[in-house]
């Protein structure tokens, strides 16, 4: 019969359960290196940032990307004509791949020269000749690998080739001397062309503005697409691939290369804005065998494309990449760039000319790791594993700045850690939208459907209380300023004070903005057709859907609270969250009602924000900015007109024409001007806040000796919980080393008398 022992432990068992119990600690103590560290020890000590991203880029093709969470990675693959010069304020703009900001030349109808000052009706055309800096070269690339003979290599590849090949990397020869080349100005003339291209992967935001400006880009996009629509129409419907369209081989008369080192553009009319877009990536060399390269039969299969394995002429270039890490590494091919020497009195104080005349980038590597919330990205943030935490916002460390300036959570921790908080103002709108193209909040069909529609977009503009938002929302806003119309403080045609307030939400007493009573918006609502929330016909509750960009426990509390802001109105709110990926696909088919997003500056100029309510910038009609889908022909009219002005009298007198427009049509509840700050550590040097100048990694620098002795200091192991375990442990065991040693001690016993028993047995035998 078998019989179940209540507890058995051997000697051996019993020593092995202490070893393995104290083996963590003794590991602790004896380690140099903090054992939870998400870095290696060489990086971490290394010229090396690291950095944070919540969603992984969806565009890094520069003929498509125009969303701020992809500026880390393309203003550092890419070098535009233009940038802005790193510390001076106001924004100067200054050559960055060009020698130097082109002075356009003005021509009349007949082809005459016109003065500077000309009147714009005069103007037909304006012309930009711009000298291209020597000896810029493309990073290594597989696109531009030739072989002994000067082949390219990898412009001719079977599906079956591909196999296995999922980065550039993968592609033997690609970082050889060969696979590289000098920019040249037909480079440039390429990437205009693609602008209007329907052979590219994903189509331009700009194209639809920019095709009236630029001699000819409308003609070639037209042309272009009815030859795709050909093309395709001959083909098998479920086969939608199409060989490579050289656009080499088509003229727009609007750009051209002189010669290899000069461009020309050619504008149609007068549009001194235009200067504002040769800084943008929009305006970057591609070479057309890396769009040889990516337009191979298997690429889009392999995840290969511009959009995900760009080639460019910047500091840094994209060496791996995962759903939840990026890493960029220093360009061997970059040029000589000097760090600034020019800035402020300021500047100076803080340390930011001490590198002045040394040669850019000082980093070799830049990490960015996916943080899909904001806690744990802000514990490691404190444990010092990021040293800029997301570099494309500067407006997620308000929350440090509030517990600071509250001295609560973490305030002291932040002294102590020396974390460099450097509030600034830079032009940035949050707003809420109302499609216009929706049959409920919409412009309407007729005039007295638009009327009602108007009240009810008045109602909800009243009764969302942003002064409300931010008190509350401090840690992501910070010190903001409720806006009253699309244009922010510090640019031109903003006004302050009375003049300035949204008369549709707020009057002016005692000396400030006052939002305007709840009874008004009910008011508008009733007359709007929706008393008390419901319908006045069927009597059923008002539903309108909310679409939001934020997901996770860290963003519901701002959902909750505009449930709120509708529920005041009797108006039920279903939100509709989602990633930002799957956002723009909404928002780019004109499914949302209501939305809400923002807008960080591409240049300073009003103009920047008057478009985004254009009608020629629509969404879904022409692929533009105008999220809203908004249209109003006098608008519009006032727009070209304020467009072409200088700053004065008369573009301040247009610009109020036209905010007071917008504000009675509430095209959006205006929502906040937020204001912003970087957060860095104190190893980090060079940092100056920008949301403008978005090539600013290439000017910072990390001290990464002073960085690891921090961590490891901030991250010391807590042995104290393991003793006590071990202690609790052995408490646990001393129960079983009594009952073994009871029974070692018993089996002795039992043992000696036996023998006793037996040698006297032996004897009597």
């Amino acid at each position: 019969m078998l019989v179940l022992q209540p507890f058995s432990l051997s000697l051996r068992a019993l020593r092995r359960s202490l070893l393995l119990a104290a083996t963590p600690a003794l590991l602790l103590l004896g380690g140099c290196e903090v054992a939870n560290q998400p870095h290696s020890q060489a990086d971490l000590t290394g010229d090396v940032m690291f950095s944070s991203f919540q969603e992984r880029p969806k565009f890094l093709d520069p003929v498509s990307s125009y969303n701020l969470n992809e500026t880390p990675w393309t203003y550092q693959t890419y070098e535009p004509l233009l940038h802005y010069h790193y510390l001076k304020r106001p924004y100067t703009l200054e050559g960055l791949t060009a020698t130097e900001v082109p002075i356009p030349r003005y021509y009349d109808q007949a082809g005459n020269t016109l003065p500077d000052d000309a009147p714009s009706e005069q103007i037909a055309t304006s012309i930009y000749t711009i000298k291209l800096q020597p000896g810029i070269r493309y990073q290594p690339h597989p696109a531009l690998a030739r072989d002994a003979a000067g082949q390219l290599l990898y412009h001719d590849l079977k599906p079956a080739q591909l196999a296995g090949k999922y980065s550039i990397w993968d592609f033997p020869l690609a970082q050889a001397a060969s696979s590289s080349r000098e920019v040249t100005a037909e480079d440039y003339v390429y990437q205009i062309k693609r602008l209007a291209s329907p052979y590219v992967p994903t189509p331009s935001p700009i194209y639809n503005l920019l095709n009236q400006y630029i001699v000819g880009l409308q003609d070639l996009g037209e042309q272009l697409k009815a030859e795709r629509n050909a093309q395709l129409a001959q083909r098998d419907p479920r086969d939608r691939y199409l060989p490579w369209r050289d656009l080499r081989e088509v003229k727009l008369e609007g750009a051209r290369a002189l010669d290899a080192r000069t461009l020309e553009i050619r504008i149609a009319g007068k549009y001194p804005q235009f200067k504002y877009w040769m800084a943008m990536t929009f305006f970057v060399p591609i070479p057309w065998e890396a769009d040889r390269f990516y337009a191979q039969r298997g690429m889009a299969e392999h995840s290969l494309s511009l959009n995900t394995w760009p080639v460019g002429t910047g500091p840094f270039m994209l060496t791996e990449q995962s759903a939840s890490r990026y890493v960029m590494v220093r360009n061997p091919n970059y040029r000589d760039m000097r760090y600034p020497s020019e800035g402020s009195a300021e500047d100076k104080a803080q340390g930011l000319l001490a590198d002045a005349g040394k040669r850019l980038p000082f980093l070799d590597k830049l990490v960015f790791l996916q943080e899909k919330e904001s806690e744990p990205e802000q514990a490691k943030f404190m444990q010092g594993y990021y040293d800029v935490p997301d570099l494309s916002r500067i407006d997620v460390g308000f929350v440090f700045l509030k517990e600071a300036m509250d001295q609560t959570g973490r305030w002291q921790v932040l002294r102590e850690h020396g974390v460099k908080l450097e509030p600034t103002i830079e032009p940035t709108s949050w707003y809420m939208g109302f499609n216009w193209l929706d049959p409920v909040v919409g412009g309407g069909k007729n005039p007295e459907e638009a009327e009602r529609h108007r009240k009810l977009r008045q109602a909800i503009a009243i009764a969302t209380d942003w002064e409300e938002h931010n008190a509350i929302f401090f840690d992501t806003y910070g010190p903001s300023v409720p806006a009253m119309g699309p244009i922010p403080p510090g640019l031109f045609g903003y006004r302050i004070g009375e003049a300035g307030i949204n008369p549709v939400t707020h009057v002016w007493r005692d000396g400030q903005a006052v939002r305007r009573p709840l009874a008004d918006a009910k008011r508008l609502l009733a007359e709007a057709g929706y008393p008390d929330g419901r319908d006045a016909k069927s009597g059923k509750p008002l539903l309108l859907f909310y679409d939001s960009n934020g997901v996770g426990p860290a963003y519901q509390a701002r959902l909750d609270w505009q449930v709120k802001q509708m529920q005041k109105l009797g108006i039920q709110l279903e939100i509709r969250a989602s990633d930002y990926n799957r956002f723009q696909d909404r928002m780019r088919k004109g499914n949302a009602q209501l939305y809400f997003w923002g807008w960080f500056s591409d240049y300073p100029d009003p103009e920047n924000y008057l478009f985004l309510l254009n009608s020629t910038q629509s969404k879904v009609k022409f692929e533009g900015e105008n999220a809203s889908n908004y249209a109003n022909p006098e608008y519009d009219k006032l727009y070209t007109r304020m467009r072409d002005l200088p700053d004065n009298a008369e573009r301040q007198q247009v610009i109020d024409q036209m905010v007071a427009m917008v504000q009675r049509d509430a095209p959006w509840s205006w929502g906040l001007f937020p204001g912003s700050l970087g957060v860095y550590q104190q190893w980090v040097h060079n940092a100056k806040p920008t949301s403008i100048a978005n090539d600013k990694v290439k000017y910072m620098r990390v001290d990464g000796a002073l960085r690891a002795s921090k961590v490891a200091q901030w991250n010391q192991p807590r042995v104290w919980p393991l003793g006590v375990g071990m202690v609790a442990l052995g408490l646990l065991l001393w129960p079983a080393w009594r009952i073994y040693r009871r029974r070692e001690r018993a089996t002795a016993r039992t043992l000696r008398i036996n023998s006793g028993r037996s040698a006297s047995k032996g004897a009597q035998a």
